[in-house]
């Protein structure tokens, strides 16, 4: 880029835009918040905190997040450091089938355990084996560590590739190291921050987790803060649900910038590198090979029993044409779908393929707006806000914005939309900033000093490898979007439902294959994309030149 980058005015100009645009997102709406805790609540906040029930769901929150992070964490690590083994058979598979998880919607992968392993479900119906605890809070912490390790996998595997020192193991093998004390002292000391960092933004996370809980919490009576806060939006004309909800919102917040903004400071410096990222593992030998393949059998079982079986016994069901009916070929029939697929449910994919697209589109305008402002102090204390949007929980943001802008847009698809771009601005932002760390600055001042204007520079010379960039921006926001449960269910009015809403409310009235049907649905819709993405993404490596620069820093950097 030119010296000094961006011309002052207009660098200043773009922070006032983003800064205008996440106030009127974010700030506004909790400040909002706020007030209307402090005067309906008259001040006395423990009192609201401390009424029946409350004091339950947030210790349930409280000990299942704590839960879900100290067995997600080291589940996401053992992922990384096996699938960091260039000689691990079968690499470039087990890399994409561990993230299943993530791109297969929360609310499908909680629905499709209980058509696997409930009762009357897959296991059940063939073997007679069916797990009682499913449905209570084992079962709800158990699918959320299924969903939350491949979060952890990511943010590890991008410290590894940022911070290890392939080198430095070697030389302790050669000295006489033990892989053990390889793998104590050096790799996963190296790793530190981020393991760090994932450990934190999967608690945070999982305090504002709304889908499993409510598939396979609320049916056993277990509750959660968020599933509390939906239980009391539902309850109409009832001023002291409203102010529940709301109270619990706040509380949500609070504890979210309370854990991630001391920890992004502290470790954002330590997790942030630029150089080649080295794969190189040791050489392999037979007794070395052995090992491999025990580790690839032992990620083909695990993957096998938490996300193959459980979405097998989800497109079975569909299938399948009644309750407890073995899914034999000879009991197949579409007659699940055929009741799905009504106008109705054709216009909430609509709107939900049409609200995804324009939130996606307007995402990748706001995340490289914020790349390009973030080299400047002010540009990357708005990065860091933009990180903290992240994480707030989805049902604090549809209360505020509800509050905030519901006079005018309760139960529109605006409203909808505004609460999209608040919660997703992250995924868009991180992609396109790393893409920028990675522009050849001398290109763009040749292209300005011959004579192009600033915006032919950027067409002409920054596009082109920013490309991959914003088309992976782009398509990742547009799958979260795509399959988003929570904010969805709170804001959605008549004739505004997404086809995750028509997902939710179809199986609360308890229509098992229907049910099933409508996931399968909406699984396609978005599995389909990502292996798309997955493949162009890869593809667009493997011919870019040279080693490929690592970037990772922050508590969300992963995008």
């Amino acid at each position: 880029m030119p010296p000094g980058g961006t011309p002052t005015p207009a660098r200043t100009s773009a922070t006032v835009a983003v800064l205008a645009v996440l106030a009127v997102l974010v700030a506004l709406p909790l400040l909002r918040l706020a007030q209307v805790v402090w005067q309906d609540g008259d001040g006395d906040v423990l009192r609201v905190i401390g009424s029946d029930g409350l004091g339950t769901a947030a210790r349930n929150t409280v000990v299942l997040a704590s839960g879900v992070t100290l067995a997600a964490v080291p589940i996401g690590v053992a992922m990384a450091l096996v699938l960091r083994r260039p000689d691990l058979p079968g690499r470039a598979f087990w890399r994409a089938a561990v993230l299943l998880p993530v791109v297969v919607p929360d609310f499908v992968l909680g629905y499709s355990w209980t058509q696997a392993y409930a009762r009357a479900g897959f296991t059940d119906t063939l073997l007679g084996l069916s797990w009682a605890g499913l449905l209570g809070p084992l079962g709800v912490w158990l699918v959320l560590v299924v969903n939350a390790a491949p979060l952890v996998y990511l943010v590890v595997a991008v410290g590894l590739a940022a911070r290890a020192e392939p080198d430095l193991e070697r030389a302790a093998r050669v000295s006489g190291a033990g892989s053990v004390t390889v793998l104590r002292t050096i790799t996963l000391r190296l790793s530190l921050p981020a393991v760090s960092a994932a450990a934190v933004l999967v608690f945070v996370l999982t305090l504002g987790t709304f889908a499993i809980p409510q598939v396979l919490g609320a049916p056993a009576g277990f509750s959660t803060v968020t599933t509390r806060i939906y239980a009391d939006l539902s309850i109409g004309g009832d001023p002291g649900s409203f102010l529940e909800a709301v109270t619990l919102a706040l509380l949500l917040v609070l504890v979210a910038v309370a854990c991630v903004a001391p920890t992004d400071a502290f470790l954002g410096p330590r997790l942030r590198a630029s150089r080649p990222a080295d794969a190189q593992g040791t050489p392999s030998s037979p007794e070395r090979r052995a090992v491999r393949r025990a580790e690839a059998a032992g990620l083909a079982g695990y993957l096998f029993l938490t996300v193959a079986l459980p979405l097998a016994a989800l497109l079975l069901s569909s299938v399948t044409g009644a309750l407890g009916v073995p899914p034999t070929p000879g009991n197949w029939t579409v007659d699940h779908f055929r009741q799905v697929l009504t106008p109705r449910t054709v216009e909430a994919l609509g709107r939900s393929v049409g609200l995804a697209g324009i939130a996606a589109t307007l995402l990748v305008g706001l995340g490289g707006l914020v790349a390009v402002v973030e080299s400047r102090r002010a540009g990357r204390a708005t990065a860091s806000l933009i990180t903290l949007t992240l994480v707030l929980p989805g049902s604090t943001l549809a209360v505020a914005l509800l509050m905030t802008y519901g006079r005018w847009l309760s139960g529109t698809l605006t409203l909808i939309l505004l609460a999209y771009l608040a919660k997703l601005w992250a995924f868009a932002h991180r992609p396109i900033a790393g893409a920028l760390d990675r522009l050849p600055p001398d290109e763009l001042r040749a292209a300005r000093v011959s004579g192009a204007g600033a915006l032919t520079a950027v067409r002409t010379v920054a596009l082109r490898p920013l490309a991959p960039a914003l088309l992976g921006a782009w398509l990742i926001c547009f799958l979260t979007a795509l399959h988003e449960v929570t904010m969805s269910s709170l804001l959605y009015g008549p004739g505004s439902e997404t086809l995750a809403v028509v997902v939710l409310n179809s199986e609360e009235l308890g229509r098992k294959g229907p049910t099933a049907a409508l996931s399968v649905v909406l699984a396609l819709l978005v599995v389909g994309p990502a292996l798309v993405l997955w493949c162009v993404l890869d593809r667009l490596r493997t011919r870019r030149a040279g080693p490929p620069t690592v970037r990772a820093g922050g508590i969300a950097h992963v995008g």
